[in-house]
Order: C-alpha cells, then sequence, then structure tokens
C-alpha cells in the first residue's frame, strides 16, 4: 500500500515541532553529541566521521549500550554536515544476543544529524545513505525507503508516528511497542534481515536488489517468527533467538523465484553487562570512553 506521504510528512513536522519522541540528549552542561550502532545496540564499532570534507575517527568504540559520546567540535557545532560510518570487525558483536557484526558497515547520511539529538547508525540509515546516493536526508526519502522496504503498514497503522524519529533514534521507537505486538516483531526482523542483506550483496548491488531480498526473507521470517526474536506463532514465548541469514541473501539475489529456506535459529546469548569496548586499531579524535552518561 501506497504511504499518505504529504499526511505523513506533515504529521512528522508536527510532532518534532510538538516535542514528539524526543531524543535529546542531556550532556550535563557540555558540548558533545552522541552516536549508537544499533540492531539493537551493537558494542565495539568503529567511528568514523566526514564533516563538509573534514574527516576523522573516535578514540574508543562503541560501548555495551551501542554508544559512544564525543566532544570533537568537528561534530559537535553542526553535526548536520556530517556523515558517519560505523565499522565491525572481529570484537563486534550484537549485545541483546551475542551475533558476530563483523564486516558490519553501517553509514549515515548527510542532513540527519542534529545537534543535540542522539545520532543512529543502523540497517536502515545505510539503506538510506544508499538511496541518496550523496543527496541530504529529507523525510520524503526516508518515507519512500520505508514503503521499498515493506514498512509503510507500520506508518499507516500509526505505529510508527514520527518517521525522523526512527532513523535518529530507532531503539526509543522499538521500546515504544509493546514486546507482544507483530509489528515490533516486523521492524525487528527487517532491520536484521536488511543487516545481513547490505553485508553480504556485493556493493555495487542495486537499491532495488538490496530492497527485493530484504523483503523476500523478512516476509519468510516473520511467517516462521511473527514477533521476532522472541518464537512463537500466536503469542511470544520466553524463547529468543537470532538468524544469520547472510547465505540466504545470497542465493535470493541469485535466484529470486526461489523459495526461501531459512537457516536454523541461534538461542541468544547476551554479551554480559560487564563487557568493556576494546581500544580501537587505529588513533583517532574527539573520542571519550565511549559511555553515554544517559545511556
Amino acid at each position: 500500500m501506497k504511504i499518505k506521504l504529504l499526511t505523513t510528512i506533515i504529521a512528522g513536522v508536527l510532532l518534532v515541532g510538538c516535542g514528539g519522541n524526543d531524543n535529546s540528549v542531556d550532556d550535563g552542561g557540555k558540548n558533545t553529541q552522541t552516536l549508537q550502532a544499533f540492531d539493537p545496540a551493537i558494542i565495539n564499532m568503529i567511528v568514523k566521521y566526514n564533516c563538509n570534507d573534514q574527516t576523522g575517527a573516535l578514540t574508543s568504540r562503541t560501548a555495551h549500550n551501542g554508544k559512544i559520546t564525543t566532544e570533537d567540535k568537528n561534530i559537535t557545532e553542526d553535526p548536520s554536515i556530517c556523515s558517519f560510518t560505523f565499522t565491525g570487525d572481529e570484537n563486534t558483536k550484537d549485545v541483546t544476543n551475542g551475533k558476530s557484526m563483523d564486516k558490519v558497515t553501517y553509514t549515515v547520511p548527510k542532513g540527519l544529524a542534529q545537534k543535540g539529538q542522539l545520532i543512529t547508525a543502523s540497517p536502515l540509515t545505510t539503506y538510506l545513505t544508499k538511496k541518496l546516493n550523496g543527496a541530504l536526508f529529507t523525510v520524503a526519502a526516508a518515507t519512500e525507503a520505508l514503503e521499498e522496504l515493506g514498512l509503510d503498514e507500520l506508518v499507516n497503522s500509526g505505529s510508527i508516528t514520527d518517521i525522523t524519529a526512527l532513523f535518529s533514534d530507532t531503539e526509543t521507537v522499538i521500546n515504544a511497542l509493546p514486546k507482544d505486538s507483530k509489528d515490533r516483531g516486523i521492524l525487528m526482523a527487517t532491520t536484521m534481515v536488511l543487516s545481513d542483506t547490505l553485508t553480504a550483496l556485493p556493493q555495487d548491488a542495486l537499491i532495488t536488489e538490496i530492497a527485493d531480498v530484504t523483503t523476500k526473507i523478512t516476509a519468510s521470517v516473520t511467517t516462521e517468527y511473527p514477533f521476532y526474536p522472541a518464537v512463537g506463532t500466536d503469542t511470544p514465548t520466553d524463547e529468543i533467538i537470532f538468524l544469520d541469514v547472510k547465505e540466504t541473501a545470497t542465493n535470493v539475489q541469485k535466484d529470486p523465484e526461489a523459495s526461501v529456506t531459512l537457516p536454523p535459529k541461534v538461542p541468544a546469548v547476551p554479551v554480559p553487562d560487564e563487557t568493556k569496548p576494546v581500544p580501537p586499531p587505529t588513533g583517532g579524535t574527539g573520542g571519550d570512553d565511549g559511555q553515554n552518561p544517559n545511556g
């Protein structure tokens, strides 16, 4: 179903203007900016930035909550002019289930980040960056991206009321959905599949290919696990799993007409709370200890 684009854009603008889905970050009086790697929270991602061709890397990796706070003036003075790249290696994991995020890359397009607001790098922002192809973030482009990924029904149903917030503070938007909501399952399954698809497909894969592969695999995931990552068809159970569909994504790209075969489910083994990020492989500028004081 096509999204009622004009209505959605107006609603988003009104929500932002009225303080809806406030994702502001209290920096305790300091001029700082907090960023997060999320699908859900990811520890040990390396963060680089490009702010009007001023490039750099933060001195810490993302922490257990997926966040990192910086005082780098290149970012804090006007983050809207910055794009960001988060990369994973053998140390990088999804903290909720222990899934390796090695070779995962997330990007944030210019124009999305706003001063004093959380900046999230996720599969959704990465897909949008590819779609924009160098252009600045717009709500219209973000709305089209959601439609291409099969998430327009969540907008039309009112489960997602602020499109900008979904991209800039994904964690808060997901946490606002009930755990027994199939809409939550669809959103979490889509981001998981999209992450693996972006990692598995070649860098030059067409945006339409990425969307087609993602939506096809997601349909299979949500049929078997409508409350993903919880197991259960009628109601969610206490069994939490994860899937690795990178090989599935490659197979679907090669033969789009073939039936989707999902890999076996893997029990979630959360990364312990006390786990600290490891030092980055190279020096950077502007990072602190990786901890968000409000996280």
